[in-house]
């Protein structure tokens, strides 16, 4: 357990427990692991298909806090489509251990690949991208 919650890994989910709301949000989206709970809301503004500013809140456990910080980090100045193919890359890397790690934020969550059932909690907050609706 004291591979898996270091202070990388910890510091990323801080990242999301201490971000600021956005006064001008354009979209919203919600998504839930109803299997542990994990909830995660997010808001964006979105300009000329780019994310310009975003926000996060994570409701779970410090797993989902990390995804939610590394998607807080990963996530200005793309399209959700970027950030949709971010996630999948995210995924795939936490799911085969011949891939090499898509983003090197992403690090600190090495020794979450061990352990397949904590996956989704990991990359619920890049979810998101294809939950987005106007505000």
């Amino acid at each position: 357990m004291d591979k898996l919650y270091q202070k990388e890994l910890l510091a990323l989910a801080n990242i999301a427990k201490n971000a600021k709301p956005i006064e001008n949000a354009t979209h919203i989206a919600e998504v839930n692991n109803p299997v542990c709970g994990d909830r995660i809301t997010a808001s964006i503004t979105l300009e000329d298909d780019v994310i310009t500013q975003a926000y996060i809140r994570s409701r779970g456990c410090a797993l989902c806090e990390a995804g939610a910080g590394l998607w807080l980090k990963s996530c200005v100045g793309h399209s959700l489509h970027d950030l949709e193919n971010i996630g999948a890359s995210l995924h795939a890397w936490l799911q085969d251990d011949s891939q090499l790690c898509p983003l090197e934020k992403a690090a600190p969550l090495e020794p979450v690949r061990a352990i397949k059932n904590r996956h989704k909690c990991v990359t619920l907050a890049f979810q998101t991208s294809p939950a987005f609706m106007p505000i």
